[in-house]
């Protein structure tokens, strides 16, 4: 499941929520880029457990933060890992976190680019 970085999260709705404090977002896309890999251990590490309170903990974290950024299909998904986890519904959350980690390397190499330079007017 290959991303086009466009498609996972909307700049020009994150730079509103930011007031157009492109410094900021910046800030905010390095602190995401950066937490990633733990992210991704921590992720992996309770699917592979069976952790479902850890998942819920993890995925409910990740969607807050996706919802910040405006990363819509990062949040859904992470979302739909929450409440699987929430039910007890170990199979399909450990089916869905593969896909999450998948997304999350996706928009987490392309927020590298953004912050670069990518970001839209405004």
């Amino acid at each position: 499941m290959i991303h086009e970085g466009k498609n996972l999260i909307n700049l020009s709705k994150m730079l509103e929520r930011f007031d157009h404090d492109r410094e900021l977002v910046g800030e905010v896309m390095d602190v995401f880029v950066a937490e990633t890999p733990e992210r991704v251990r921590r992720l992996a590490d309770a699917a592979k457990q069976g952790d479902m309170e850890q998942l819920v903990r993890l995925a409910h974290s990740l969607k807050g933060v996706c919802g910040t950024m405006h990363a819509e299909p990062l949040r859904e998904l992470s979302y739909q890992v929450e409440m699987a986890a929430r039910a007890g519904k170990a199979q399909v959350a450990s089916e869905l976190v593969p896909q999450v980690l998948i997304m999350l390397g996706d928009l987490s190499h392309y927020l590298e680019t953004a912050a670069a330079g990518d970001l839209p007017p405004g």
